[in-house]
């Protein structure tokens, strides 16, 4: 078939089985996948998955610690005391957070 020839009435099918028997062979083909973590929701997920998450849990408790004190301090016009202090508790809970992502990861796998 060319570009600017409408397909005849067996080709599409034809195409598709084409395809779905090259996806077949492929997915055969595939190595292994990474070893899985399960995490709470229960969907599997891989190694560099849950690193990924483990630092943006980090990265998230330490922005809306760090947002909610400086909101606070310029709410009451006392600039630097409730910034740190919301956030070194937003790196406690994020410390936190991934302290149980680790234990859930080890007891899971």
């Amino acid at each position: 078939m060319s570009e600017g020839e409408p397909p005849t009435e067996g080709e599409p099918a034809k195409r598709l089985n084409d395809l779905d028997d090259r996806l077949r062979r492929l997915r055969e083909r595939a190595p292994e996948e990474e070893e899985k973590v399960v995490p709470r929701g229960g969907s599997p997920q891989t190694a560099y998955g849950f690193a990924f998450r483990i630092g943006v849990e980090l990265v998230v408790a330490l922005a809306v610690g760090g947002g909610i004190g400086w909101l606070l301090d310029h709410w009451l016009g006392t600039l630097p005391l409730f910034l740190l202090v919301f956030f070194v508790l937003g790196a406690v809970a994020g410390l936190l957070n991934v302290f149980r992502a680790a234990k859930q990861m080890n007891r899971d796998g």
